[in-house]
């Protein structure tokens, strides 16, 4: 389904349609937490229900979306000569991250309560803002030409050279 919809909608519009969709999901979370939950009394059934479905809706945005895309994304950007290092680094950072996520999820949770979910929501936000301003649409670019977006990029074209990976500048005269 996600192949699917990246193929025809792009990478880019996906990535943001899926944010702004967390990020509802999970500042709904937090607020219904913070209205209804630890008050001394039982969480009504239509809250709990709520909840179960807004976070339900949660995983469907993220397994459709961020989830299959942060392995599609990086292996693209990555040029042929460096991808398996690329990617070998972005499968090590991705297992880093998840173990700390589950690991200190319960202690967040006991420590920061609803909180929790609105430093998600706000954690979304920011991955949002980063796509929106820093990823270029790799949508029908052969991966051969993906430096190209980013040596006209706005903001990457200071980090990324003229020529394109693989290819060596030849020393002229007046340069030794």
């Amino acid at each position: 389904m996600s192949m699917w919809l990246v193929d025809r909608f792009g990478r880019r519009a996906f990535f943001l349609e899926a944010s702004f969709e967390m990020f509802c999901y999970m500042v709904a979370t937090g607020i219904t937490l913070a209205l209804k939950f630890g008050q001394g009394k039982a969480l009504p059934k239509e809250i709990g229900l709520f909840l179960v479905i807004i976070l339900c809706l949660f995983v469907l945005a993220y397994g459709r979306s961020w989830g299959p895309l942060g392995w599609l994304v990086p292996s693209e950007l990555f040029p042929l000569e460096t991808r398996s290092a690329g990617q070998s680094i972005v499968v090590c950072v991705n297992m880093i991250f998840t173990a700390l996520i589950a690991q200190c999820f319960l202690a967040s949770l006991c420590h920061l309560r609803y909180w929790i979910f609105l430093l998600f929501a706000a954690l979304v936000f920011f991955m949002g803002v980063f796509i929106y301003l820093l990823l270029p649409e790799t949508k029908q670019v052969p991966i051969e030409e993906v430096y190209l977006l980013f040596q006209n990029h706005w903001y990457w074209k200071k980090y990324v050279g003229d020529e394109a990976p693989g290819e060596k500048r030849e020393k002229s005269e007046t340069q030794v």
